[in-house]
Parts: C-alpha cells; sequence; structure tokens
C-alpha cells in the first residue's frame, strides 16, 4: 500500500511539473529547472523515509550516529585543508621573512659603507674644491660625483626604509597565519575527540543491534527488505528524471565507455557481483578499503540522491543518461548534494562503515534500467 503511495505522488508529481529540459539556455531557467529537481527529490525521500521508519531505538540511533558522523568527517577534513593552506602560507612568509632580512642586511652595509667614504673624504672637501681655481675642469666633474654619491645614498636610505617596512609587514601577516594555525589545531584536535566519541558509541549501538538479530530468518528478511526499499528508490528516481535528459555536454555516451571506466577507489574487491549472499546474489561489488578514502565519480553525471538509506548507510547515486547510474553506498561523508553535476575522477564521497557495517569499504554498483549489471565488465582492469 505504502508503495502505491510513494508511486501515485511521484507520477503526479511528473505530470504537474511536466518534461521541459533541464538544459535551458538562460541561467535563471537552469536554477529554476535545478530548484524543481531537488524539490521533487526531496518529496521521494520523504516518502522512502516513511519505508523505513526505525524499529528499535537503537536503528534511529546508528542513522543519527552515520549522519553525525558524516557531517564530523566533512569538517574534519576541511580543516585539514585549511591546515595545509595556512602551513603552505606560513612557509611563504618565513621564505618571504628570510629574503627580506637578507636584502635589509645588505642595504646597511652598503649605507654604512657610504657614510664611512663620506666621513673619510672630509666635510670640508666640496668647500676646498670650490676655492681651488687651478683645474676648474676636474672640479666640475668632481661636484657631479658628490651629487652621484649623495643621491645614490638617499636611494639607499629609501630602499632600506621600505624593506624594514615590508618586513615588519610580513612578520605581522606571519604572526596572523600562526595564530589562525593554532586555532585550527584546536578545532581539529576537539573535532577528533567527537568523532572518536561517535564511534564508539556507534559501536556500542552495533553490538546491541547484532543482539537483537534473534536468528538468520530475521536477517535474511532484513536483507530482503533493504534491496527492496533501494529498488523502489531507483524506480522511484527514474520516474522523477523521465523525460528530462541528465547529460548537458558529453561527448561521448555512457554505455560507449564499456570497459574503459575508471573504478571509483582503488582495492581489492571483497564482495563480487553475483556472488552467493543470505538474500540472494550481490547486486555489486564491495572494495576494500580505509575509512575516509576519496570516492571518485566514475563518469560524468548528475547527482540524484545523496542521504541515509536502510541497510546501505550514506549512500550517493549519479544519473548518467540513457537510464544508465552509479551507487556508491557504506560512505563516511558525502560531499556532493542532489543537483550537482560531477565529471569522471571528482570526489563525490569517502569511505567509511556506515548502514551498519563493521569492515569498511565501497559498495559500488552500476544499474540499467534500474536493473545491476557487472562493473567489472564496465572498469578497467587495474
Amino acid at each position: 500500500m505504502l508503495k502505491q503511495r510513494l508511486i501515485l505522488t511521484t507520477l503526479i508529481l511528473v505530470s504537474l511539473l511536466g518534461s521541459g529540459s533541464l538544459f535551458a539556455s538562460s541561467e535563471s531557467e537552469k536554477k529554476k529547472q535545478l530548484a524543481l529537481l531537488r524539490e521533487r527529490m526531496q518529496l521521494v525521500e520523504k516518502n522512502i523515509a516513511l519505508t523505513q521508519q526505525s524499529k528499535t531505538k537503537e536503528e534511529k540511533a546508528l542513522k543519527q550516529l552515520d549522519k553525525r558522523l558524516a557531517e564530523s568527517s566533512k569538517r574534519l577534513r576541511l580543516l585539514n585543508e585549511k591546515l595545509d593552506e595556512t602551513d603552505k602560507k606560513i612557509k611563504q612568509l618565513r621564505a618571504q621573512q628570510a629574503r627580506l632580512k637578507e636584502q635589509t642586511k645588505v642595504q646597511k652595509q652598503l649605507l654604512a659603507e657610504q657614510l664611512k667614504s663620506a666621513y673619510l673624504m672630509g666635510k670640508q672637501q666640496r668647500v676646498k674644491m670650490l676655492l681651488n681655481q687651478q683645474h676648474p675642469d676636474r672640479m666640475s666633474r668632481v661636484i657631479q660625483y658628490y651629487d652621484y654619491f649623495n643621491q645614490a645614498r638617499l636611494d639607499n636610505v629609501t630602499a632600506l626604509d621600505a624593506g624594514i617596512k615590508q618586513l615588519l609587514d610580513v612578520e605581522v601577516a606571519l604572526d596572523d597565519q600562526l595564530s589562525e594555525l593554532a586555532t585550527f589545531i584546536d578545532a581539529k584536535k576537539m573535532e577528533n575527540e567527537q568523532l572518536m566519541a561517535a564511534k564508539s558509541q556507534r559501536k556500542k549501538v552495533l553490538a546491541q543491534l547484532g543482539k537483537e538479530m534473534k536468528s538468520a530468518a530475521d536477517e535474511l528478511a532484513e536483507l530482503k527488505e533493504n534491496e527492496k526499499r533501494l529498488t523502489t528508490l531507483l524506480a522511484s528516481i527514474r520516474q522523477v528524471i523521465i523525460d528530462t535528459p541528465v547529460l548537458a555536454q558529453q561527448n561521448k555516451p555512457f554505455k560507449s565507455l564499456k570497459g574503459r571506466l575508471p573504478w571509483p577507489i582503488k582495492g581489492s574487491i571483497r564482495k563480487r557481483f553475483g556472488s552467493a549472499r543470505q538474500s540472494g546474489r550481490y547486486d555489486g561489488v564491495v572494495i576494500a578499503a580505509s575509512e575516509g578514502t576519496a570516492i571518485k565519480a566514475i563518469s560524468h553525471g548528475r547527482v540524484v540522491y545523496a542521504d541515509w538509506l536502510r541497510g546501505y548507510g550514506l549512500l550517493i547515486i549519479v544519473d548518467h543518461g540513457s537510464n544508465y547510474m552509479s551507487l556508491y553506498a557504506f560512505n563516511e561523508g558525502l560531499y556532493k548534494e542532489v543537483g550537482d553535476w560531477v565529471e569522471a575522477g571528482e570526489m563525490i564521497a569517502t569511505v567509511g562503515v556506515s548502514g551498519g557495517q563493521q569492515k569498511a569499504g565501497l559498495y559500488f554498483s552500476i544499474r540499467k534500467n534500474g536493473k545491476p549489471v557487472n562493473p567489472i565488465q564496465w572498469c578497467r582492469a587495474v
């Protein structure tokens, strides 16, 4: 009954919104279409949420913890990026500081030598030259030399003053960057502590869920429910994007890339497509990788789902057009939103253990018309 209401709601949405192209020429029209796509997907997500109401407080806690860990993971990655940027700036400022100090030292030495020369020549030397009329041509040259000497000395004083000012500015900027670095380090430490606490709490929740799984029959029923939920989600997504081409600019259609697509991550395949499992056969592959590993899109497309789904944890789905989609699940963090365009090799998520997984890894699947195809036949041999 719930599934029928879901499909009916989606069909009504499609009929109301029509089949206008997402790729209107004007920027404002594109934004409007993007807003409509996101609005439609939000309704799908709400309907899907109705089918996955938590049966126990532990399941509810798992979903909340997975999402909390995702946000913490994203903040931690951003902090690491800021730390790297700040560290680079500090290195550049220190190099500039050392260069300016050396220039200032040279300018000071040069000015000292000029002052010493002026002293040795005597303060009255120019007056004596004026009184000496025996060699007027020589006197003219010497006076001109004095003018050049004085101008050079003034130039060196000006350069020294500018160098000292620039050095002070660099030292102030360096202090600011060091202060910012300390702030980021403190924030990272706090974020790490919160992340570790959430992970520890997650282990307890998983242990409790394990106790509640009373029999193999219960586990099988849960797996089948999860698979059914994913199938329903994919059907709903297909209804939402029907008659709305996904590829705005794509030289090669997705199907022509078969056998040449990159893998989303590097790692050994822990579960192969078609291998036996309690609920039947694996409809994708599970690739072993450490938590936090960057997951990259296998091809150009548009994100049509980025949320938590029972049994799959944090899930991101990319539509590649012509009824082809790629799925990435069990993620630690999601870095794209519904409506975002992605290119092949662009980071979209990070590897995790969401959805109740015990080992870190990526569930990866390719679907044609909602049905799974073997990723090994589509991705390049490593």
